[in-house]
């Protein structure tokens, strides 16, 4: 399957770029996008506070006018995805005081207060998870969902939107480009899986706890599915290339979704240990669907994942 998936920091195709923000010192775990025209940047998640730098040095060493970018565009909340969105603004206002993150009042209100998604997170990932800090309201554009947004900078026959994707968490957003009708990238975040191998067209899930709900994931796939893009973007990790292979990693997700749910359920029935259900997926299952080179990064993964499925089959409380 390689050449299906790009996972390098570059350009992907015309007006779309990549970025590794090699989160946590770790290459292949989490992305950033740029969408580029001849007269605007739009920047899509940042990762952590941490990360921001490899946001800068990405722009910087591609030449481009930091005052050309005019949104920076976040996909939902979680500090590993937007966590750095407070940092790139500041950075950015001292180049175009006019620079935007655009999103949803929910997602704005989550960053604006973060104390208790930071203090969660903090269980799972320790000190990896960087600082979060309000900004003035105005530096929000808050926007609606599913419509075509007023993005200045355009070219003709393009328009830009967030598509409404809960389930990860209910203020998810897929910021979507379509070109003269065809949708030529979705960046799903965490609306379709994530992608942890390099050559094969395989996903993991994306049921953390406390907010995750299966009904409404499935739903969003759905809606992800419908809309038939060309190419697809992972936060974790790197992008799907052409309208065959989305389609088939899509429909992955959908299946192993199914599958994941009802692994989990079984086997903690029968161990009632979270950590047996973890170490068994671990070894009969992970191997063929991940070759990231860090296991324990993993492991604190899979706990999360198990655990937010058993939170929405009621078999657990969230903490």
């Amino acid at each position: 399957m390689t050449g299906a998936i790009f996972g390098e920091t570059g350009k992907v195709t015309e007006g779309l770029y990549h970025v590794d923000l090699n989160q946590y010192g770790m290459k292949r775990l989490c992305s950033a996008f740029v969408l580029k025209t001849s007269k605007c940047l739009l920047i899509l998640d940042t990762g952590t506070s941490d990360d921001v730098r490899a946001l800068v040095r990405f722009i910087k060493r591609n030449g481009w006018d930091p005052a050309n970018i005019t949104f920076i565009v976040p996909t939902h909340f979680h500090f590993d995805h937007f966590g750095g969105g407070w940092k790139l603004w500041k950075k950015i206002m001292k180049f175009n005081p006019s620079v935007k993150i655009l999103t949803t009042r929910e997602t704005m209100e989550h960053l604006q207060d973060a104390s208790l998604h930071l203090k969660r997170a903090r269980r799972t990932f320790g000190d990896f998870v960087g600082e979060m800090i309000p900004l003035p309201e105005n530096a929000y554009e808050i926007v609606e969902t599913d419509t075509p947004l007023d993005i200045p900078g355009l070219e003709d026959g393009e328009s830009f939107s967030l598509v409404s994707t809960p389930g990860h968490v209910p203020d998810h957003v897929c910021p979507t480009m379509n070109r003269n009708g065809e949708n030529v990238f979705c960046f799903t975040g965490e609306a379709a899986g994530t992608l942890f191998h390099s050559r094969k067209l395989v996903t993991f899930g994306t049921s953390m706890p406390p907010d995750f709900t299966f009904k409404e994931y499935m739903e969003s796939l759905e809606k992800i599915i419908a809309l038939e893009p060309t190419n697809a973007g992972y936060c974790h990790f790197g992008t799907v290339m052409g309208k065959e292979n989305v389609t088939k990693v899509l429909e992955e997700n959908r299946q192993f979704s199914i599958f994941f749910k009802d692994y989990v359920k079984r086997e903690f029935e029968k161990s009632g240990s979270v950590r047996t259900v973890v170490e068994k997926f671990a070894a009969e299952e992970a191997p063929g669907r991940t070759d990231l080179p860090r296991a324990d990064l993993l492991v604190n993964i899979l706990v999360a994942l198990v655990y937010g499925q058993l939170v929405d089959l009621g078999l657990k409380q969230p903490k």
